[in-house]
């Protein structure tokens, strides 16, 4: 499933995505909301456009990964639009177009989930002959996961929220809902959804499946501190079978090798699909979807915009001989493009030591720039990530031999000296679970660098403050502003009360 958006049922939503006056759908393919579904196609285009707020610009089509990358330590930039720079300066307030993307095409992403959900049971009701139970069921299971997904995305950065589960809802809006209320939602809805899913080996290419819920509702759990749960979940996707990592690590960060054995969840990309300079919703303006992503052009700085680089602190956490910092770097002197016909120039790298080779789309083609897009799909949840989240499980229930097991299986693959070793006692000995922690936590930057892993997994561990120092401010940047725009809709909310802490 390359592409989410091909002659999908059109919804279209305006400003507050969860509005009942706010959700429609177009009868241009002769659709009835009241009888949907009648046909399993009706049932599959509307599902593709639960998945498709995934590729917007509010999440992984851009501005998602420019949050999670500037608000940490991995990046730095002597470039940026000043929406950007707010990221990464900590100066960002309510009226920041990027977060409010973000908020409005997750919750985008949940009103249209919902209403799958409220058909849940004319779903059901639908002959066998139209679509067999275990179908029905994967799709129910679909929309599940995702709303989970959408409302974990907003629960981490935003706190307590308004808590949608139906699109019947009144037009002027809802109040906001307890952190702990949003994540029962999650958790009942990730583990209704690990029942009905099909495995990877049973489903079709880019849709989620049984492996994906369990791994999302481990991490949740994790990020709950709840171990023996976390646990029970990463065991699941771990003794499945369905997963293995792959035996190049590059292969998780190009076209060619996309939906592979380590790919757990997985947004999907492609150039065949909509108006490639759709900025959908960009200032107000909605000229049609897009299924590219500014990725590469965004980071890539051969042709690229060149608007992150790797920090100097990053580069300097790989060991001598990881061949992950060839993977995700480029240095002068290394080739790129079509064939490697061309090298990589002290002038090009400039100020920094390093540019970004992961995601980039230099690698088969002579610049990160295609008309400012890339096809490559976008990692959200791989194994590699499954097994670093277990071996921090594993630690935290005192089993360390577990935890550095998991740790060494990550190592293993890019054939680096395993934790335990003579070679490794200097820098990161394990005998204490405060130094199997802290060989997590750079296992985990190496591993994982520009995958929008450091930001929140600093921000969990309780080390941001000490990481990041002055620029962030302890008393509000642990959330971010409820969007001014929200507040400018959703008539259940005060921006004087129910705004976050500090904005």
């Amino acid at each position: 499933m390359k592409k989410y958006i091909a002659t999908i049922i059109t919804f279209s939503l305006l400003l507050n995505a969860c509005k009942t006056d706010d959700l429609e759908l177009s009868n241009g393919s002769g659709v009835s909301a009241e009888t949907f579904p009648q046909t399993l196609a009706e049932l599959q285009q509307t599902m593709n456009g639960v998945y498709s707020p995934l590729q917007s610009q509010g999440l992984y089509g851009r501005y998602l990964f420019y949050m999670y990358d500037y608000m940490g330590d991995d990046c730095q930039t002597q470039r940026g639009t000043p929406d950007l720079l707010e990221f990464i300066n900590y100066t960002f307030t309510s009226s920041n177009n990027d977060i409010y993307l973000y908020w409005k095409n997750a919750y985008n992403g949940i009103s249209r989930a919902n209403f799958i959900l409220d058909k849940e049971a004319n779903i059901n009701e639908l002959e066998d002959s139209v679509a067999p139970q275990e179908v029905k069921d994967r799709y129910i299971g679909q929309a599940k996961f995702l709303r989970a997904y959408y409302y974990f995305l907003l629960v981490e950065r935003f706190g307590d929220i308004p808590l949608y589960t139906t699109t019947n809802v009144s037009p002027n809006g809802l109040a906001k809902s307890s952190k702990e209320d949003v994540y029962d939602l999650i958790i009942s809805d990730l583990t209704d959804a690990a029942s009905k899913l099909r495995l990877k080996s049973s489903e079709e290419a880019g849709r989620v499946t049984q492996g994906s819920a369990n791994a999302l509702l481990g991490k949740v759990y994790l990020y709950k501190q709840e171990y023996t749960l976390a646990k029970a979940a990463f065991d699941k996707v771990i003794n499945s079978g369905e997963y293995s990592l792959t035996a190049n690590y590059y292969d998780n960060f190009n076209t060619e090798t996309e939906n592979n054995s380590e790919s757990v969840f997985e947004v999907q990309f492609t150039y065949d699909g909509g108006n490639a300079w759709a900025y959908a919703d960009w200032g107000g303006q909605d000229n049609g979807h897009s299924e590219t992503t500014f990725r590469s052009a965004e980071y890539g700085a051969f042709g690229g915009f060149h608007n992150n680089d790797p920090s100097q602190e990053l580069l300097d956490e790989y060991e001598d001989g990881d061949s992950r910092f060839s993977d995700n770097f480029y240095v002068a002197g290394d080739a790129y493009g079509i064939g490697g016909a061309n090298t990589v120039t002290e002038d090009q790298v400039g100020a920094v030591s390093a540019l970004w080779r992961k995601y980039t789309k230099t690698y088969g083609q002579d610049n990160a720039n295609y008309n400012g897009l890339s096809d490559i799909n976008h990692r959200a949840i791989r194994y590699a990530d499954v097994l670093l989240m277990a071996a921090e499980v594993e630690n935290e229930l005192n089993n360390s031999q577990a935890a550095i097991d998991y740790l060494n299986e990550v190592r293993d693959r890019v054939n680096m000296p395993n934790y335990g070793a003579d070679v490794m006692n200097a820098t990161y000995p394990v005998t204490t679970k405060a130094e199997v922690f802290n060989a997590i936590v750079h296992e985990r930057r190496v591993e994982l660098a520009g995958e929008q892993s450091r930001f929140p997994d600093l921000m969990r561990w309780g080390l941001i403050e000490t990481v990041l120092g002055s620029k962030f401010n302890a008393s509000k940047n642990y959330l971010l502003p409820i969007p001014q725009g929200e507040f400018d809709t959703n008539l259940m909310l005060d921006a004087s009360a129910d705004q976050n802490p500090g904005y």
